[in-house]
């Protein structure tokens, strides 16, 4: 009798999926990354949302019991960086979905791969197939872009533009990987950290630098004296302060206070008056002492941004470092609302 749920052995390299939802929203104590199951049923629902979307199955077992699936999916505006999206997935479906199972004994799963009905497997975005019975991981179909190119690139002036990242590059994405100068306190902080409480899931709740990890699009534009960052991602809005007689507010908040100037071409960006709680996804602690200083670098033709974080935290860390990533620009990519749907309530 043919068994619905069952245990295969990890594949690696599988798909980027999981190696991006485990660092750009930690599944540490959710999912077991290092193993993958399978779940053969139909389709109740899709919702395609951020931070993450969702497929619910109804699943039969050998007994006739049936019981409905979870399985969480990348999210809408990650399928829009990649240039795919999910219309290939509908409501009613039979389909079996590979994915890493829940660590918390609950019928759900972290999917990367969906074998459909037609014999096509989909992908959330990598090229590389799981299911000998799939198509070479074919993709149902991309996404249309939004963007119009012809205007952005008419209104694309220096730094102003829109900047996306390459998920594919590790020199890309991400940029927190650990391995950072942790004093006592930084240590003590970090073991403190409890994944299955992880506040970072809640919508809304990075702060700087970490909302800098993002992978979704990001758009630089004058305002007045000031420079407005916006980031898709929790519809983050950033504002950095260029005239230097702008006095800093008392209060610390999430993004804290940027203040802004220019060398040559490179936008340099101190910030302090941070209240964000934790410098990266794994549960770094950051204390209101932190300071940062960004480089955000372009390229002659202004086609790569090079970004550089330097990080001073004097509770948490014996000195100060630096991490790196870079962006790049392509003008077909927009800013587009968030939309965020809190996953599951922490500690639950």
């Amino acid at each position: 009798m043919r068994r619905f749920v069952r245990l295969a052995s990890l594949v690696l390299g599988l798909n980027v999926f999981v190696g991006f939802a485990h660092a750009h929203h930690s599944q540490a104590g959710i999912f077991n990354s290092s193993k993958t199951i399978e779940v053969s049923g139909v389709i109740k629902s899709v919702s395609w949302r951020n931070p993450h979307g969702q497929i619910l199955l109804f699943v039969k077992d050998a007994k006739g019991i049936e019981t409905v699936w979870d399985a969480e999916t990348a999210s809408i505006s990650i399928l829009r960086n990649r240039g795919v999206d999910g219309s290939s997935i509908h409501v009613g479906d039979r389909v079996t979905i590979a994915g890493s199972p829940s660590l918390r004994n609950r019928p759900e799963i972290l999917a990367r791969n969906v074998l459909l009905p037609n014999g096509y497997e989909f992908t959330f975005g990598s090229a590389t197939a799981y299911f000998p019975a799939g198509k070479a991981g074919r993709l149902m179909g991309s996404a249309k872009t939004d963007g119009d190119v012809v205007a952005a690139k008419a209104k694309a002036d220096g730094l102003f533009r829109v900047w996306s990242t390459i998920m594919s590059d590790p020199a890309a994405f991400p940029m927190f990987k650990g391995g950072y100068p942790l004093t006592a306190a930084g240590k003590a902080g970090l073991a403190k950290w409890n994944p299955r409480n992880n506040i970072l899931l809640k919508c809304g709740t990075k702060g700087t630098p970490l909302i800098m990890i993002s992978p979704l699009p990001m758009e630089f534009s004058k305002q007045g004296d000031n420079i407005v960052m916006r980031l898709e991602e929790y519809d983050t809005v950033r504002t950095i302060h260029m005239n230097p007689k702008d006095v800093a507010p008392s209060a610390h908040t999430l993004y804290g206070y940027s203040r802004g100037r220019w060398e040559g071409t490179t936008l340099v960006v101190e910030t302090n008056h941070i209240a964000a709680g934790y410098f990266d996804h794994e549960g770094t602690p950051q204390s209101d002492q932190i300071k940062t200083v960004e480089r955000f670098i372009p390229n002659a033709d202004y086609s790569r941004l090079d970004y550089t974080l330097t990080t001073t935290d004097p509770v948490n860390f014996t000195r100060s470092f630096e991490l790196k990533r870079y962006f790049v620009w392509k003008p077909e990519n927009t800013v587009h609302p968030y939309e965020c749907l809190d996953r599951f309530e922490p500690g639950k």
